[in-house]
């Protein structure tokens, strides 16, 4: 019997998607009982992103048109022949068939991300999940929330009510907690738990009202009062037992159980009834004395050890009862308002017909887990005879039960494949489980599926395990060390976890031999650790650059956080090193980006002292050189002041008359009345406002409001292929690879455990079903602390995957630069999951360096874009711009629009094209998209077929170029240039650069694109070929 169900366990460069691209095709070479041309119609391959369906719809279009041509790219005809026992003849024929078969049939090729999937479940079985056929499905939660948000706020009453006071605590506790005073940010964060899988158990149907929560708040404090009078009658019990059998401090060990019940219980500091860490630990291993004591007090205590014993069961259970009321209440203001929240959202939803892809899941669980696979296909209609699942680790736990249907009926026909990477799961609070990947072919949990024990024994019966365990990606030293280093920090892990990283070495058999590793710790109690690591990655990174033949764009760093990112962005950036970060070069930080809001809101309140003082602050440092910035600031205290500052710096300001203009015309007017010298931030600020604009309308207020939100995230983007420092998130690195790769910082700024939802039904008068409570140590002794264990174990393991993640992505070179290590190492150090413990984990003896770094780097590629800030002067667009009037533009705008749209969609089209064969597949596309009518895909048909049949035309759309189309050429000076086709020879340094044009033959033209080919002689290119194609009837090619 075939064993069909194939789970891959991989590991970090270990050639996943090569694998599961080559079982497509391996598949669809092999066909079914009708034949192999189309069977890839009963392949689906489900990833999780738009990007990775994406890459592995072009690896298999890719593999198979090398197949066609009798290629064999990346050695895989091999395998083929193996997997398919077919042979090499007839793989190029299959292979040819099925190429020109999807060509013509794109939309049938089966790979797609799990929600678009999910989103064809939901269209089929939307009268059964109680859905409107024709509702709107929302992408983006915080559209939903947003609108619902201002709904509950403005429910808010000056007379009070329970809601109102629900709210006001709720934004309280937030301020006490050290968090944001902006309750509606906060809610609309908070409001994201209901769209949370792993929430929805303990929130569907079970949140209580706010008067009923108020009621439980209530119930909860007394109970917690009627607790603390027991702990202080326990201590005053335990010292008159004290007393009555003459214990004293010199009776205990250090003293440390009398002071506790003498001291420490019943104190009116709650915070001091927990026993230490070594009381705790004498009394469980049963330590009572030193062992130097007399014998007669051993005896004493020995002979009172039951009642003393009983003392502390009593105090620790009176503590875990008080320790779960204390995190119940904390929260219950949050509850409140959260199940209000939900209600309107809905409300919301229902009124507006509207549905997000995160609610489908559960609703699909309802439905199609309790219902034979037969059911399900005949409503589909239409049956998948194999299912390749990529990232499975990531996989949610209602989306693998919701499709585990489809696939364990589908082992009946033939293969599945799941391919995951347990130590690369860093997803788990996006929903991802990764305990039921490592736990296969055990179904993980779903105990309430009607057929569970059916398809475990069907997964069971066709299991076929595999491991993938080379490393292609990183060099010999690095794979070394990354082996013995996991090895040894597994152990961190719980007896539960730890089979994650079972067999993750790595073989080196295919890998280059060398690599760097170079790993230090920076800092004491006198010198800040982060000041000194941002000082080391500035030397290397120069030194890696002018010493060892390595670009700037080489070298990645990767942070644990956004504020890392920012951070590290904002030092290199300061030392003159390009850095490339749309996490990092964040639009708030640039000074005169703030001194335009402070510009904005000025314009808003004048009577805004804030802003006038940052704008008297950006007046000293420019204009007003001589003045002293303390009497600058004297001087602005009335309105009149403040004017007459501005005319003092020959700025004359007509604040009336500027809030006139529409919302970007007011920035622009702002920018050349302040000087403000335009550099990239300026430039970026004034492209986000063009763009709230368009999308918002130009409502100062509104704007202000919404740029309070989104400054954090704004940033500048650079183009991809610039030469310069990348600084991003280790969650944004996942996937992908780089020449040199550094580590930084200590990860401190992690939470060690998440909040927590617990079922609460069992406790407290079963009055609250379920309540989310903060993570902390207390936990330990409540009734949550299993719970409380569980979530501390995961959040280690996210803190060790998220370090396995950055530490495979290097390919050459991999710098870690830590916190020092304390003095003294506590106990629970290790377990703390910062980058130092982690480290401390595998040695204490630093730094460690592996390899030659003085190597220099082989094969060095080109660099084709520089980066850097440049100015350029702001002009009034009206003194500038004049109005051509022409007749033709004057009395026939539609002819001009027509034409104009014309020639968009025809660039368009061609820019999707790189080769000939390619063609149909992209007009196919744009029509079913609806990029284009009917009627401009059949002229668009012709006028690509003429085109590209051209005899001067169609050399230039083989594959024998590598094309790039409407890429970005992004000059020392600032100047972008876009041409439209650029192709590189793949056997000669010949370059040509080709432009479309779809009007008549200009001088200009000429000119354009003689500036194209000196932008790229300026690179380094030779043997540059200009064209210019002329797309009107008939084609007329140009060739410069």
């Amino acid at each position: 019997m075939n064993k069909n169900f194939q789970i891959f366990r991989s590991s970090a460069g270990s050639g996943k998607t090569y694998t599961l691209a080559l079982s497509f095709i391996a598949l669809a070479l092999k066909g079914g009982r009708y034949g192999y041309e189309d069977y890839y119609r009963k392949i689906l391959a489900i990833t999780f992103t738009n990007k990775a369906a994406s890459e592995m719809k072009e690896r298999v279009l890719d593999y198979l048109d090398s197949l066609a041509k009798q290629e064999d790219k990346d050695e895989i005809l091999g395998w083929l022949k193996e997997e398919t026992k077919l042979a090499e003849s007839e793989i190029f024929q299959r292979a040819a068939l099925i190429h020109q078969h999807i060509l013509h049939h794109y939309a049938d090729l089966g790979i797609s991300t799990i929600d678009k999937f999910t989103y064809k479940i939901v269209r089929t079985f939307a009268a059964d999940l109680g859905l409107s056929h024709n509702f709107d499905l929302e992408m983006d939660t915080y559209k939903i929330i947003q609108p619902v948000v201002a709904l509950l706020l403005g429910k808010i009453s000056a007379s009070g009510g329970d809601l109102s006071s629900a709210l006001v605590n709720f934004a309280m506790q937030k301020a006490e907690d050290g968090k944001s005073t902006n309750i509606e940010k906060d809610l609309e964060d908070f409001a994201q738990q209901l769209f949370k899988e792993e929430v929805s158990g303990f929130t569907d149907g079970k949140l209580l009202t706010v008067s009923q929560c108020m009621q439980v708040k209530k119930d909860l404090q007394a109970s917690k009062k009627n607790i603390a009078q027991k702990v202080e009658d326990l201590a005053d019990r335990a010292c008159i037992f004290f007393d009555d059998n003459g214990l004293t401090n010199d009776h205990f060990l250090r003293g440390t159980f009398y002071k506790h019940f003498s001291i420490n219980v019943g104190h009116e500091q709650d915070k001091k009834w927990m026993p230490s860490e070594a009381l705790l630990r004498n009394i469980a291993n049963d330590v009572w004395y030193a062992d130097g004591k007399k014998e007669n007090i051993k005896g004493l205590v020995d002979a009172l050890k039951p009642q003393l014993k009983q003392f502390f069961i009593e105090l620790m259970d009176l503590l875990t009862e008080y320790n779960s009321v204390i995190a119940v209440l904390k929260n219950m203001y949050s509850i409140a308002v959260l199940n209000e929240l939900m209600t309107e959202i809905r409300a919301y939803k229902r009124e507006n017909n509207i549905e997000q892809i995160s609610a489908f899941n559960t609703k699909i669980h309802k439905v199609v887990t309790n219902q034979p696979s037969s059911f399900i296909y005949e409503r589909l209609g239409e049956r998948y005879n194999h299912y390749l699942i990529d990232e499975f680790q990531d996989t949610s736990l209602l989306q693998w039960q919701n499709i585990l249907p489809l696939i364990t009926d589908s082992l009946d026909y033939g293969k599945s494949l799941v391919v995951g990477d347990g130590k690369q799961s860093i997803y788990r609070w996006r929903g991802g489980e990764v305990e039921q990947f490592f736990q296969l072919p055990k179904i993980y949990k779903g105990e309430e599926l009607l057929f569970k024990k059916d398809w475990e024994n069907k997964l069971n019966t066709h299991f076929n395990p595999n491991h993938l365990l080379n490393n292609f990606r990183s060099r010999k030293h690095i794979i070394e060390f990354n082996n013995q280093f996991f090895e040894n920090t597994k152990n961190l892990l719980s007896k539960d976890l730890i089979g994650i990283y079972n067999e993750q070495e790595q073989a080196t058999d295919f890998a280059k031999d060398g690599g760097y590793v170079h790993i230090e710790l920076f800092g004491d109690k006198e010198h800040d650790f982060k000041e000194l690591i941002l000082e080391k990655m500035v030397i290397e990174i120069n030194k890696l650059v002018t010493e060892n033949n390595y670009d700037f764009k080489d070298v990645t760093i990767l942070c644990n956080s956004r504020k890392s990112v920012a951070l590290v962005a904002e030092s290199l950036s300061a030392a003159r090193i390009p850095v490339i970060s749309n996490e990092g070069l964040l639009l708030h930080k640039s000074a005169k980006v703030n001194v335009m809001i402070s510009l904005l809101k000025y314009l808003q309140n004048p009577k805004d002292a804030i802003s006038k003082s940052v704008m008297a602050d950006y007046l000293f440092g420019t204009v007003l050189k001589g003045e002293d910035l303390h009497t600058l600031n004297l001087k602005i205290k009335t309105e009149q002041e403040f004017k007459t500052l501005l005319q003092q710096a020959n700025i004359h300001l007509d604040s009336a008359k500027i809030l006139q203009e529409p919302l970007y015309e007011m920035a622009e007017q702002l920018i050349r009345l302040f000087k403000l010298e335009e550099d990239v931030y300026l430039g970026f600020f004034l492209d986000v406002v063009l763009a709230y604009a368009e999308k918002q309308g130009s409502s100062l207020t509104e704007f202000l409001i919404w740029w309070e939100d989104r400054k954090l995230k704004e940033a500048i983007v650079i183009p991809e292929g610039t030469n310069a420092v990348q600084v991003m998130t280790i969650h944004k690195s996942k996937g992908l690879a780089f020449n040199v790769v550094m580590i930084p910082f200590n990860w401190e700024d992690r939470k060690n455990t998440q909040d927590i939802w617990v079922d609460t039904s069992a406790h407290f008068n079963k009055d609250l079903p379920a309540a989310l409570i903060n993570g902390n140590k207390n936990l330990e002794y409540s009734y949550f602390s299993t719970e409380y264990k569980k979530e501390k174990e995961m959040s280690l393991l996210d803190s060790l995957n998220k370090l396995y993640v950055a530490m495979t992505r290097p390919k050459e070179r991999l710098y870690i630069f830590s916190k020092f290590l304390p003095d003294k190492i506590p106990a629970d150090f290790v377990k703390k999951g910062n980058l130092n413990a982690f480290l401390y984990q595998y040695d204490d003896n630093f730094p460690i360096i592996i390899g030659d770094g003085n190597v220099m780097r082989e094969n060095k590629e080109e660099v084709l874009n520089t980066f850097s800030v440049v100015t350029r002067k702001k002009l009034d667009w009206r003194e500038v711009i004049s109005l051509k009037h022409t007749a033709e533009e004057i009395w026939d705008t539609e002819t001009v629009n027509a034409k104009r749209d014309w020639g968009k969609l025809l660039h368009l089209a061609l820019a999707d094209i790189h080769y000939y064969e390619q063609k149909d597949v992209v007009l196919d596309s744009f029509l079913k998209l609806g990029k284009c009518t009917k009627e401009d895909y059949e002229k668009l048909q012709i006028t690509i077929k003429d085109l590209l049949n051209h005899n001067e035309v169609k050399p230039y759309f083989t594959d024998s170029w590598d094309v790039k189309t409407e890429k970005e050429i992004l000059m020392e000076n600032g100047k972008t240039y876009i041409p439209d086709r650029l192709l590189f020879s793949k056997n000669t340094n010949d370059v040509v650069v080709i432009d479309y044009k779809t009007g008549v033959r200009q001088d200009k033209h000429i000119q354009q694109i003689s500036e194209y080919a000196i932008a790229l002689g300026k690179m380094g290119k030779s043997n540059i070929k200009k064209i210019l194609i002329y797309t009107s009837e008939p084609v007329k090619v140009e060739v410069l």
